[in-house]
């Protein structure tokens, strides 16, 4: 017995039970990946990747359930990337027009229209840093084999991927 390796059982004794990976508790996905890798990388390059992975898993709910949450957060961060560079530079636009008819055009802006401007930029990097932690959060839930629903859309992916998902053991 002592002349026995660390950590090798003695010949004809059972092998212990080894740990299960994350993504084990959830099943076979039919792509050939373990669940909990399939659902991180749903994450990246949002919403192209997920959609082909959702279109793609047959029969695991756990990886349908990530992509379609990121598909809905990747879709969300589409309008507000494109609302926020249309409708920010109209606003601040009008502001400082209406402010440099106020001065009579000498070019100066009042102090309510950058106050407005300011207000609006840091509104601006407040929702990109929410879409960047929002993406950041499904990420680490997916690769490390937690059902975690994101605030506001993890209701609406959890329903439009066919319900609640359960672990397969």
């Amino acid at each position: 017995m002592g002349d026995q390796p660390y950590g090798q059982q003695p010949y004809g004794q059972p092998v212990p039970p080894q740990p299960q990976s994350a993504g084990a508790k959830w099943g076979a996905t039919s792509m050939g990946m373990e669940a909990h890798i399939a659902a991180g990388l749903g994450y990246f390059f949002s919403p192209i990747l997920p959609l082909i992975f959702f279109l793609m898993e047959k029969n695991n709910r756990f990886v349908k359930f990530h992509a379609m949450q990121s598909i809905i957060l990747g879709i969300g961060a589409f309008i507000w990337f494109m609302v926020v560079g249309i409708i920010l530079p109209i606003i601040i636009g009008v502001a400082g027009g209406a402010a440099d008819s106020a001065t009579g055009g000498t070019g100066a802006i009042s102090g309510g229209a950058s106050l407005l401007s300011c207000g609006l930029v840091c509104v601006t990097w407040v929702g990109y840093l929410g879409i960047f932690a929002a993406f950041i959060w499904g990420l680490i839930s997916g690769f490390t084999g937690k059902y975690t629903k994101l605030p506001i859309i993890g209701g609406l992916a959890e329903k439009w991927s066919g319900g609640p998902v359960t672990p397969a053991y």
